[in-house]
């Protein structure tokens, strides 16, 4: 029964506008059925966004809970290896790669003194620093712009590893 009274008033208002359609004059018809095409076609639009913009905030939302509880994972899994570690009396491994790192950088150099740490800031010196430092004889810190030359470092004592 509801929706023979829905279909009713919708029936009503069409025929209004049908009516009130043919009365206009030719371009106030044109105009009128620009507007509704404009009207349609923003709604389209609207709802496309709309739908996108959910879309969009639920990925990222499973996205951040996916890396939280990656993070989480992580950080359980570190917990219990150090805890593992701390037990059993063993080593990282981690500490003595980077030492190997380390030494391979230095003697991928052609020199073998290096000052590992910008004497300004304190920042450490990458791999592209001393490969520009090897190759151009001068370098820049890329933390506070001091400037490093290969003579100073030749001739000044430096802790090596």
């Amino acid at each position: 029964m509801i929706w023979r009274e829905i279909m009713d008033t919708i029936g009503f208002w069409y025929n209004e506008f049908i009516e009130w359609y043919f009365v206009q004059p030719i371009y106030g018809q044109i105009l009128a059925l620009v507007g509704i095409i404009a009207i349609i076609a923003i709604s389209i639009t609207l709802i496309y966004y709309l739908i996108k913009g959910i879309a969009y905030l639920v990925y990222y939302i499973i996205k951040g809970i996916y890396y939280l509880l990656k993070g989480i994972g992580l950080g359980i899994f570190k917990l219990c290896k150090g805890f593992y570690n701390l037990v059993s009396g063993e080593y990282k491994s981690v500490e003595k790669s980077q030492k190997n790192t380390l030494h391979s950088a230095i003697s991928n150099s052609e020199f073998i003194n290096t000052a590992l740490y910008c004497t300004e800031c304190g920042r450490g010196f990458s791999d592209k620093m001393l490969s520009h430092l090897n190759k151009s004889g001068t370098a820049f810190c890329v933390n506070c712009g001091k400037e490093f030359k290969l003579e100073e470092f030749r001739s000044s004592p430096v802790l090596t590893y």
